[in-house]
């Protein structure tokens, strides 16, 4: 009888320290995924905002030239619209 107790005692206290670690290791996953979502978020509120500017520096049109620099925001323009597209960053709602 004694001994029951004593094994069931011991069963019981290492139950105890498996759950404690577990749920110390589960707080700092979520805490870790807290801080992803928050750097995720910031890095898409920085695309979305970079987005939008390049549409509204574009809307003159005034970089379509042939030049250097008319090129390389055309190329910087059709990175954020591939972005855009991917991730939609104008907030339209996706056809369905």
């Amino acid at each position: 009888m004694i001994a029951t107790i004593i094994i069931l005692s011991v069963v019981v206290v290492l139950l105890v320290f498996g759950i404690y670690n577990l749920l110390r290791k589960n707080e700092a996953l979520e805490d870790e995924l807290d801080n992803s979502d928050a750097y995720i978020q910031s890095v898409y509120d920085s695309m979305k905002n970079a987005y939008n500017r390049m549409i509204k520096i574009d809307k003159l049109g005034s970089f379509e030239s042939d030049d250097e620099s008319g090129y390389i925001f055309d190329e910087i323009k059709s990175s954020m619209e591939t972005l855009n597209e991917k991730y939609n960053l104008d907030g339209e709602e996706e056809k369905k």
